[in-house]
């Protein structure tokens, strides 16, 4: 058996079949109309019309019915919607004092947080250098001793 290097050129993997397919198209026009169309039919079996699959049909079909004694009015009375009444919030007037107070009462908490993750992070700062120089005896606990 014969090996090619081109079969293992995969730059283009559909190469020998876009080749095989350049020459039954040749072959094709070569050949009289009524014998391609002829060849063509018993090659290619009739394209079976696609069925709409449930999926894709729509969710209602709208027909339309003939009603006799309909007189051209509403067909339906509509009912009256439910009258929910909400309370609603009212703001009032707040003077500036109060104002001040509350954000002097914001900024406070504010500042304490960021004070108290400060000095989270202080304290843990503190830690590593201490562990780093370490009395000869009683060792912190992790920490290797010199």
């Amino acid at each position: 058996m014969e090996i090619k290097p081109s079969q293992f050129d995969m730059t283009n993997p559909f190469a020998s079949l876009q080749q095989r397919f350049n020459q039954v198209e040749t072959v094709l026009r070569q050949m009289p109309p009524a014998q391609r169309e002829q060849l063509l039919a018993e090659m290619l079996p009739p394209i079976p019309i696609p069925r709409s699959s449930p999926l894709i049909e729509p969710a209602v079909t709208m027909v339309t019915v003939q009603v006799a004694e309909w007189d051209g009015g509403p067909p339906m009375q509509q009912p009256q919607p439910t009258a929910i009444f909400r309370p609603h919030r009212i703001a009032r007037h707040i003077p500036w004092q109060w104002r001040l107070i509350v954000a002097g009462i914001r900024l406070t908490r504010i500042m304490r947080k960021s004070a108290r993750l400060q000095m989270k992070q202080f304290n843990k700062l503190q830690r590593r250098i201490i562990r780093r120089v370490l009395p000869r005896r009683k060792a912190m606990r992790g920490a290797p001793a010199r």
